[in-house]
């Protein structure tokens, strides 16, 4: 059993998740912004990479940005571009166009997306389920359930939120901004206080922003009232409503249709032909059928059989040695130079033919492997199937480098039965699609695709993080009442639940192999935690299978070989008259085909699990990714290496299993061997009594360590430098046996690594030989499963619906609407407020405390230092007392900033306030 390894959980994780997959959705080269932002290039890059839109940055910035971020695009951008392109006769038309383009490249790099917003556009869907069960009463009167009540939700669906969480909310941010929870009459001042306690000092500031943010929550179209004229109340259903006015453009139940992409929930009238509102986008190309990064492809199983059939019709009747005749040299063979040439030769020969062969047929037959694909592509991906594939198998012929003659060797004959059976595994989807197709043609949108069952399980997913990660969130806040409630009515939400939340450390321990194949079973892995299953894994993987079955056909034929049969004979003439002799061949290869192929399954059990938890470890912050820095942006470069891994999962097993099987083969076949016998008597007395001294050593040293020893100090010194002295001398004999023990040990478990290619086997000290690393596989199958993850994890793929909502529909999400659930995510989980990417630092920024100094996370400057007081704990007090009397200033809005922002700020106790006592009164 290896170490137990952990990984954080709780809300510490899923900030972790957040970081992740900004770490993620970034395409800087050298460098990751490690305030999670994501740039407007980086949207451009997703949705091209993953659903092939083309978009222009300046498009994101006006649709996606200037809704969802904090940029404002300089409306003369275009006309300024009109213009110059209106004057291309003038003679400075080329210097203009240099000044204007880099205006427009500046005001592109100014818009960002910082990961609260991400994350108030993730809860988008989450919201609008709380929405749905208020508006079904599932939800009656208002609610007193604070964070230390049991969860309620809806239907005991763990995708639904819980039943009150807009009530908890709600009385959080009122109870820290204005300190009393009850609702109020929702005003522009009341916005402006809620803004401004969150420390959106500039958003508070735009009067045209908080009106519409009144309009919001409002059915009035001034905003702040009623039909009837009457002020509105601030309440849970007031709440809901300015938090998901703007969202009507999105269809919760899209999350649980079995028969759509996320790319069809927005486009789907679009793809019928049927434009009835919103607006189109461009699309390119992506030859889905062969997309082996974002496996766009209609199912994943053909794509796996696919790779291991033409691997096995490879080495079943391609003749390699064949096309190489034709490219012999006419040198003389015995020379150096000769040699060297025919080898680069024939190796560029094989990449030609591998490379030509190879693609022709993937992409060939891969061509109807499409969501909705035409009968023609399907036809059109059958014939390589079955001339290439099946054919061969029943007709023997020879043409060029093909030759379908069969070989009587047991290999060959495991080779071509294989062969043959992936070729009519590979006909069942494609044949099954015409079938369906021609018998049932106004039904085939009712057919569900396998890849779009796996997009389905992603939605829920989705749904399913989001909704445990705002539960995590008020289990913070649970820990904070219970830790906080001594402290008085005067503690505000916010800092009782920063102060929790720097107090978590809870971790969980990974899952154990058999752990996650029982959670694949019931499928909890992909609809809860969204794991997408690579397709350079998953073909690894049946192609291990594969080596199984080849092991034993190698098997069969080497004990049918010659030279085993002249052992055998061998043997029977030394046998005495009825004690048969052949064991002591016939045990060791029998135990050592069994060891290889324990080998070969120990391997196939593991390798998914490993991706498993490679990936959860990426998410929770096991391992690091957007603060990993150097160690995760090597991550990012040569992506396209991925390509490595079907092959070297193949070869790495089968060099592991022959290596491993031959090893004890030999090592037994020496221990029986009669030849032998001698020297392995000697060997093993040697051995005996290694074992029973080292035996001796150790009963001795139990009794004299709990004699002598206490921790690192000694009871009796003397006597202990008398043993130390002994064992250094003893020692120097015991060790030369101990480094031939660790040698075996090593290569052991060097031999049984080969086929590990998805955990290091050398230390990041051991790996490096000068410039050079040792061991790349480890880095290249996490660039793998981070190329997927960059394609496929549930929260990216939320916010590329987002994304695609926002350009169909301008009506979908505004900046009012933004900033509601801003504050939503502000009062639920303050300890996001360090991602926040606001023009002025913060509300306090102008105040000189250590506090915030702390938060801001700015060093103080060596003049600073000289001129701090030297008693910290005073200065501490000091301030303490200003931030007291200067939060009961801001809920009294004393001053002559009476309902607007920022407060009146002290530098000085007298100038300030004074404090509330334990009375509540001054």
């Amino acid at each position: 059993m290896g170490l137990r390894k952990f990984r954080p959980c709780g809300a510490v994780a899923d900030v972790k998740e957040l970081e992740y997959i900004s770490a993620l959705m970034q395409t800087g080269k050298n460098h990751l912004r490690e305030d999670g932002s994501i740039a407007v290039c980086d949207i451009v890059a997703f949705l091209m990479s993953r659903h092939g839109i083309k978009v222009s940055e300046l498009e994101v910035i006006q649709k996606i940005l200037c809704t969802f971020g904090d940029s404002v695009v300089d409306e003369q951008i275009e006309e300024e571009e009109d213009e110059l392109q209106r004057s291309n006769d003038e003679r400075n038309e080329e210097d203009e166009l240099q000044r204007a383009n880099k205006e427009r490249d500046e005001s592109l790099q100014s818009g960002c997306i910082d990961l609260i917003q991400i994350l108030a556009m993730l809860i988008i869907p989450t919201l609008l389920k709380a929405k749905q069960s208020l508006a079904s009463n599932s939800i009656r009167g208002e609610s007193t359930s604070s964070c230390l009540e049991i969860h309620d939700s809806q239907k005991d669906d763990k995708r639904w939120p819980d039943s009150d969480i807009i009530q908890r909310v709600l009385r959080m941010m009122l109870h820290d901004a204005t300190g009393d929870s009850a609702p109020r009459p929702l005003t522009k001042d009341l916005i402006q206080q809620l803004l401004c306690f969150y420390g959106e000092v500039e958003a508070s500031q735009n009067d045209e922003l908080v009106a519409a943010m009144a309009l919001a929550a409002s059915p009035d179209t001034t905003g702040c009232a009623d039909n009837e004229g009457e002020p509105i109340l601030f309440d849970q259903n007031t709440f809901i409503d300015a938090l998901t006015k703007d969202l009507d453009r999105y269809n919760i139940d899209c999350e649980n249709r079995v028969d759509s992409t996320h790319f069809d929930d927005v486009f789907q009238d679009e793809l019928n032909g049927d434009l009835k509102e919103g607006q189109s986008v461009k699309t390119v190309r992506t030859l889905m059928c062969i997309d082996y990064t974002a496996d766009t492809f209609r199912s994943k199983s053909f794509v796996v059989v696919l790779w291991v059939a033409w691997i096995l019709t490879y080495f079943s009747y391609l003749e390699t040695s064949q096309i190489l005749s034709f490219a012999k040299l006419q040198c003389d063979p015995l020379r150096f130079e000769c040699t060297l040439a025919q080898g680069i030769v024939n190796w560029f020969i094989i990449m030609f033919e591998l490379s030509i062969l190879g693609s022709a047929f993937a992409i060939v037959a891969s061509a109807g492997n499409v969501s909705k694909a035409n009968l023609l592509l399907v036809t059109i991906g059958i014939c390589p199937v079955i001339l290439f594939i099946i054919f061969p198998f029943f007709h023997n012929f020879s043409f060029w480098v093909l030759s379908t003659e069969k070989d009587s060797a047991h290999i060959k004959q495991v080779l071509y039965h294989l062969s043959v059976i992936c070729g009519f595994i590979l006909l069942i989807d494609p044949v099954l699609y015409v079938i369906k197709r021609i018998l049932s043609m106004d039904s085939l949108h009712k057919h569900t695709d396998p890849n779009t069952r796996l997009e389905t399980q992603i939605k829920q997913a989705a749904s399913f993080k989001i909704n445990r990660l705002l539960r995590n969130a008020c289990d913070v806040h649970k820990m904070a009442e219970l830790n906080g409630g001594a402290r008085g009515h005067s503690e505000t939400k916010y800092g009782m639940s920063m102060l929790a939340y720097t107090k978590l450390s809870d971790k969980k321990q990974l899952a154990r192999p058999r752990q996650i194949w029982k959670e694949i079973w019931s499928g909890h892995l992909f609809d809860q935690e969204g794991i997408w299953l690579t397709t350079h894994v998953l073909s690894g993987n049946l192609a291990q299978v594969t080596v199984c079955v080849l092991l034993a056909a190698l098997f069969i034929s080497f004990y049918t070989s010659e030279p085993i049969k002249q052992g055998l004979e061998y043997l029977d003439d030394l046998s005495v008259i009825g004690q048969s002799q052949r064991w002591r061949l016939l045990l060791p290869l029998i135990f050592g085909f069994i060891f290889g192929e324990l080998t070969i399954i120990s391997i196939i059990s593991k390798y998914i699990p490993s991706v498993v938890n490679t990936v959860i470890q990426f998410r929770t912050g096991g391992y690091e990714s957007l603060k990993g820095g150097a160690s995760f942006l090597k991550l990012r470069f040569a992506v396209d290496n991925s390509s490595l891994l079907f092959g070297s999962i193949f070869w790495g097993t089968f060099y592991t299993s022959i290596i491993v099987g031959v090893f004890m083969s030999v090592f037994l076949g020496i221990c029986l061997w009669p030849d032998f016998a001698q020297v392995v008597g000697v060997l093993f007395a040697n051995i005996i009594g290694i074992i029973l001294t080292v035996m001796l050593k150790w009963v001795v040293l139990v009794c004299f360590r709990r004699f002598n020893s206490q921790g690192y100090y000694r009871k009796i010194p003397a006597f202990n430098n008398i043993v130390n002295i002994v064992l250094e001398s003893w020692n120097l004999a015991l060790t030369s046996s101990y480094m031939i023990i660790r040698s075996l040990y090593f290569l052991l478990a060097a031999t049984m690594f080969i086929g590990r290619i998805d955990v290091p086997f050398l230390s990041e000290d051991a790996c490096f030989v000068g410039p050079f690393e040792l061991d790349s596989f480890p880095l290249v199958f996490k660039k793998d499963l981070l190329a997927h993850e960059a394609h496929r994890h549930p929260y990216i793929e939320r916010l590329g619906v987002m994304y695609m909502l926002k350009l169909k529909y301008d009506d979908f999400g505004t900046r009012a609407g933004t900033y509601w659930r801003l504050l939503f995510i502000h009062a639920l989980m303050p300890w996001m407020q360090k991602y926040r990417r606001n023009k002025n630092e913060n509300i306090y920024a102008d105040l000189n405390v250590s506090a915030n100094r702390i938060w801001t996370g700015r060093m103080p400057s060596s003049k600073e230092s000289k001129t701090a007081t030297d008693d910290p704990l005073q200065k501490l007090k000091q301030e303490n007392e200003l931030l007291r009397a200067l939060l009961l200033r801001f809920r009294q809005g004393g001053g002559p900033h009476t309902g607007s922002c920022p407060p009146i700020f002290y530098t000085d106790l007298e100038d300030a306030p004074p404090r509330l006592d334990s009375t509540n009164t001054i």
